[in-house]
């Protein structure tokens, strides 16, 4: 009985995340569609190269823009963020022996399949406390740099952060989509607001000038709200980009095992800005950190033991 009720129970959560997420990304995708449909009935650049069809690449150029945004935006709700699957047989001794597999392993980048090595204390044992964090909900081993998600119930590789926006996870296998979303979405943003700003007309009098410009003026108040919100998330992603960090990394380090014992600047997952930003951009496979882990960490004792 208690064990039909919690599926009950986890069904009728998954409807309710599902009904969530349609709503929020209906009315994302309303507000995008919505501003730039106001500038198609102002005297506008856009009305201009849409309507009049004067400047046809004007007019593509922006469509094809917003299209992109789009596009990013849905495929970073839908993707899999990078779900750790569960598997009843593993346990919390036997996973300790052992690195954690799963039924991924075949998207596993193959720079790192052969073996994982694990971290050694001093009498070289290994140091599993270390490496590994224990899920109790998922109950399993998590591979390094993955975080159980309370929201989507699941464990992500490469956990950042729960979207609300999204609905979703942002993990290792969609955000580069979600930063690409970022970027588009902060381009388009501007792009809108110097079209909306130079349609205003100009009107003697407060009111004939707000009664001519309403429409404008919302878009403006739009454009401002969002586009503060969407340039800071790229210029912090940016970031976390280029130093191959986490929002999870960042806001709790002092609390994540294999980060707390390391000096506050160090972050042993740092490969360089060029490529940091490759293997964000184009590597589509999940990689398993702990093998990058233990070899910048070794070669840190090694440098700091000749100093």
């Amino acid at each position: 009985m208690i064990g039909r009720n919690c599926t009950r129970i986890n069904m009728s959560c998954r409807k309710c995340s599902c009904g969530v997420g349609l709503f929020i990304r209906t009315c994302h995708t309303l507000i995008c569609l919505a501003v730039p449909s106001t500038l198609l009935f102002k005297k506008t650049a856009l009305q201009h190269a849409l309507v009049e069809f004067a400047d046809p690449l004007y007019g593509i150029s922006y469509v094809c823009l917003l299209v992109f945004s789009l596009v990013m935006y849905f495929t970073a709700c839908l993707v899999d963020p990078g779900y750790v699957p569960v598997m009843a047989h593993v346990h919390k001794k036997s996973a300790l022996k052992h690195p954690p597999k799963d039924d991924s392993d075949e998207d596993v980048d193959p720079e790192t399949e052969d073996h994982t090595p694990m971290l050694r204390t001093a009498t070289g044992e290994i140091d599993t406390e270390k490496l590994y964090r224990y899920c109790d909900y998922c109950e399993i081993e998590q591979p390094m740099r993955s975080k159980h998600c309370e929201d989507c119930n699941k464990c992500v590789r490469k956990y950042d952060h729960h979207c609300p926006w999204l609905e979703t996870c942002v993990g290792e296998r969609n955000h580069r989509f979600f930063w690409l979303f970022l970027l588009s979405t902060a381009l388009l943003i501007l792009w809108t607001f110097v079209i909306t700003w130079r349609g205003f007309d100009q009107e003697d009098g407060w009111e004939g000038w707000f009664h001519s410009n309403v429409l404008l003026f919302i878009d403006i108040m739009v454009l401002i709200l969002g586009g503060f919100t969407v340039l800071g998330l790229l210029a912090f992603h940016s970031y976390l980009m280029v130093k191959n960090m986490t929002t999870w990394e960042c806001a709790a380090r002092e609390k994540i095992t294999y980060l707390k014992y390391l000096e506050d600047d160090y972050n042993p997952f740092d490969q360089g800005c060029f490529h940091n930003i490759y293997c964000f951009l184009c590597r589509a496979k999940s990689r398993r950190w702990e093998v990058l882990y233990e070899k910048k960490t070794e070669m840190r004792k090694k440098n700091s033991s000749i100093v």
